[in-house]
């Protein structure tokens, strides 16, 4: 998952050329929203399945990731447990994200500051 902040586009609602949020799941555009005027395009018709394929897709590769910097950077092995316990959180920011772009696409665009 993925989530671009700095896309400048054309707003199809707004019609200003400005910066856009991009949200990318599986190297796919799901979603973009109008930092402008709020208004979110979605590209897919259900966001939270795409996320769980992308999560469980992503959790597939994990062992062989593993194995690879395990061979890599034999010392690294040190850090896994860090790394593990900061695992749920970088989780709950992913799907924070997601429900980011969910809930403003279901609800109707507040009107923002003029960016020109």
């Amino acid at each position: 998952m993925k989530v671009e902040k700095d896309a400048i586009l054309t707003c199809s609602n707004c019609g200003i050329e400005g910066p856009h949020e991009l949200l990318y799941l599986s190297q796919h555009l799901c979603a973009s929203r109008c930092v402008n005027c709020g208004t979110t395009r979605v590209y897919s018709e259900h966001i939270y399945s795409e996320y769980a394929r992308d999560l469980a897709e992503r959790t597939t590769h994990l062992p062989g990731r593993v194995a690879g910097d395990m061979l890599r950077h034999p010392t690294q092995i040190v850090k896994w447990p860090f790394k593990a316990l900061r695992k749920p959180f970088g989780l709950l920011r992913e799907v924070t994200q997601v429900t980011a772009f969910e809930q403003s696409h279901n609800k109707a665009p507040t009107p923002g500051r003029l960016i020109r």
